[in-house]
């Protein structure tokens, strides 16, 4: 609006100059119509040339900045870009018919073809302006972009991170305290009539609680911000089997172990999803089973590693699942693309099958 305000004033007192017959009001046509440029380019540009056309001598130089400035503002902003060039071409070919018939203005323009030079310059010149701000704006948008995706991996990533660690701590401390509150019952009931197999059962506790500070510290020590450094202590894998099991034994769950198939190096974070799968089915098993005879079977096959823990008590699970546990074991296996199944048993008992494919990089 400045702009087209400060043309217009330039064009009306350079021809407040001039003669009365050589001054025109249509000059205006040239900056008046630039308010508008931004919404409405092409009828801009075709004001100018009728301004410049019913001008003729009377042109002055601000009207021919008005002129430019028009065709500029055509390649700039219009959304006809492939009906733009023509629209220049025409308008060039007007200014130059007029030369052509052999009016002269106060203008430095020779000839008839520099009017198509200097529009079209301006032209292109504005469509090049349009083009950087364009590459501006994608860029910029491109940077928000991957600002967002940056973010959202950030929280995927910690969302992820957090069910890792809440997936730990529930297999750690269920597992463990389960087994101590058990041994902790035996040695009560034989501590006045057996003490040597209450203090049996009370150092199983104390093992058992060493167990599970151990790792409890290293979960800890990933989550530590104090720039400690982290302790490192090797993850359980099933490598580990028969202490967990003799574990379990000893809180009181009859534990049959059978290994199908042979036995073969596992990807490290399969190792540690069978173990967590087997350690949540065997605590859920000694707290709900009430004691009854329970098989695990591992069944290492050439593509997938079945896991098979199967007990024969009567007492229920409670809401017919087992929690949280079947939770977490459902997102181990599903990190592998694996396969689980949790449930009552027809007859009687509790049975947990999981399976996870053995082609994962090791």
């Amino acid at each position: 609006m400045l702009l087209a305000a400060f043309l217009s004033v330039w064009a009306v007192g350079a021809g407040a100059g001039q003669d009365s017959i050589a001054f025109s009001p249509a000059v205006l046509l040239c900056t008046v119509p630039l308010v508008v440029r931004r919404h409405w380019p092409v009828a801009v540009l075709l004001a100018a040339i009728a301004g410049f056309t019913l001008a003729g001598n009377a042109t002055n130089f601000a009207a021919l900045l008005g002129g430019l400035t028009a065709a500029v503002s055509l390649g700039l902003y219009t959304r006809h870009q492939n009906l733009a060039p023509f629209i220049v071409a025409a308008s060039a070919g007007a200014i130059s018919l007029e030369f052509g018939r052999g009016s002269t203005t106060t203008l430095p323009i020779p000839g008839a073809v520099l009017p198509l030079i200097v529009i079209g310059a301006a032209f292109l010149a504005g469509r090049e302006i349009a083009s950087q701000q364009r590459q501006l704006n994608e860029q910029r948008e491109n940077a928000l972009r991957l600002e967002r995706d940056r973010e959202t991996a950030i929280r995927v990533a910690a969302e992820d991170e957090r069910r890792h660690i809440a997936r730990e701590f529930h297999d750690v401390v269920a597992h463990s305290v389960s087994v101590m509150v058990v041994q902790a019952g035996a040695a009560r009931n034989v501590l006045e009539d057996k003490p040597e197999a209450a203090r049996e059962s009370l150092l199983a506790v104390e093992t058992t609680g060493h167990e599970a500070m151990a790792e409890l510290r290293r979960l800890l020590g990933v989550l530590g911000d104090d720039g400690s450094e982290v302790p490192f202590a090797p993850q359980p894998g099933l490598e580990n089997l028969d202490v967990m099991i003799s574990r379990v034994r000893e809180a009181g769950l009859p534990v049959e172990l059978r290994i199908e198939g042979d036995a073969q190096p596992l990807p490290s974070g399969v190792n540690v999803a069978a173990y967590r799968i087997l350690q949540e089915a065997l605590t859920n098993a000694l707290k709900y089973a009430g004691g009854a005879p329970t098989e695990v079977v591992v069944r290492y096959m050439p593509d997938a590693l079945e896991l098979e823990i199967v007990d024969e008590g009567v007492v229920a699970t409670p809401s017919d699942g087992i929690g949280r546990g079947l939770v977490g074991m459902r997102e181990r296996v599903a990190l592998f693309d694996g396969t689980i199944e949790a449930g009552k048993r027809p007859e009687r008992g509790y049975a947990v099958r999981a399976r996870v494919p053995l082609d994962q990089p090791t």
